[in-house]
């Protein structure tokens, strides 16, 4: 679309989506800069057309274009925290405000640890708070994913406790277990640590592929906690709503080409004769039916 965002460029998709959904625009002379840096009011406009609240209006009388996004905020409890536009939005900030959007009001420190926890940032460098960079400027597109990552988990912005809170991380008492391929985080319970191994199966015909989380005590007798499936999202749009039905299915998000489903066995997975091989296969399968785990899809 823009002569200065490569076919293969990270965020290209970003990019795209937020155009055709008006939360941002290009430059007259065909370019987009993607990598140029972000001012507090920009990223605040981008951040409150991606929503479009039912309660903003953009049709104040005012000389300053920032002043009804800035006023948005305000209305919500939020400060600016940059007190110049001409000052560069750094990622610490963007972090801030991220977690201002979900309704809390944290230090920098703690909102980006919280975005780590919940999967809506992935860090610079690693998943780290010093891997973040909080320091560092962040950029059209970096600002763009931010948002999507945003609305793709919360349905909309958040006012905030006048005090701040104190975050209290529990992703440490939590065995995650990561997809790389498929930049999904499945953060467990801890009593799950070391109890189950993972399974793949591949479906070349239609290209679906799973994952069986097997509760390794249980192995012999199938053992099936849980299936996640990555199906093509023509597939799943043609037989997805037929298995919705029929067994117990569920989607837990997609992204642009394909869609993540959860489903449960339909048999007994466990040792019927022995009882802490069944206590211990039912304690964790409860785990899945009441949704105590965590799926972070980035």
């Amino acid at each position: 679309m823009f002569k200065d965002v490569p076919d293969h460029f990270w965020g290209q998709e970003y990019i795209e989506r937020a155009i055709e959904h008006k939360i941002v625009e290009g430059y007259p002379d065909g370019t987009f800069k993607p990598d140029a840096k972000v001012s507090q009011s920009e990223f605040i406009a981008m951040l409150i057309r991606s929503y479009k609240p039912s309660d903003f209006n953009s049709n104040q009388k005012s000389q300053d274009w920032a002043e009804p996004y800035l006023s948005y905020i305000h209305k919500l409890g939020w400060t600016e925290l940059q007190p110049s536009e001409e000052v560069a939005l750094n990622r610490g900030s963007v972090a801030r405000y991220l977690a201002n959007a979900t309704g809390k009001n944290f230090t920098v420190d703690d909102s980006i640890q919280y975005l780590l926890d919940i999967g809506i940032a992935k860090g610079k460098t690693e998943r780290s708070l010093q891997g973040f960079n909080k320091n560092e400027p962040v950029t059209r597109t970096e600002a763009l994913a931010f948002i999507e990552r945003l609305k793709y988990r919360f349905d909309g912005l958040k006012s905030i406790p006048k005090t701040t809170e104190k975050y209290n991380s529990d992703l440490a008492q939590k065995d995650v277990y990561t997809i790389p391929e498929q930049n999904i985080s499945i953060q467990f319970p801890q009593q799950w640590k070391s109890k189950y191994e993972v399974v793949t199966a591949t479906n070349t015909d239609v290209k679906i592929k799973s994952f069986n989380f097997i509760d390794k005590s249980n192995k012999k007798y199938g053992g099936i906690l849980f299936t996640l499936t990555v199906w093509p999202k023509e597939v799943w749009s043609s037989e997805g709503p037929e298995l919705i039905k029929n067994i117990h299915i569920y989607k837990i998000g997609e992204r642009e080409n394909v869609v993540f489903t959860i489903n449960t066995p339909t048999d007994v997975q466990y040792g019927t004769e022995d009882l802490a091989l069944k206590t211990e296969y039912l304690n964790l399968s409860n785990d899945v039916q009441k949704k105590e785990i965590d799926y972070i899809i980035d």
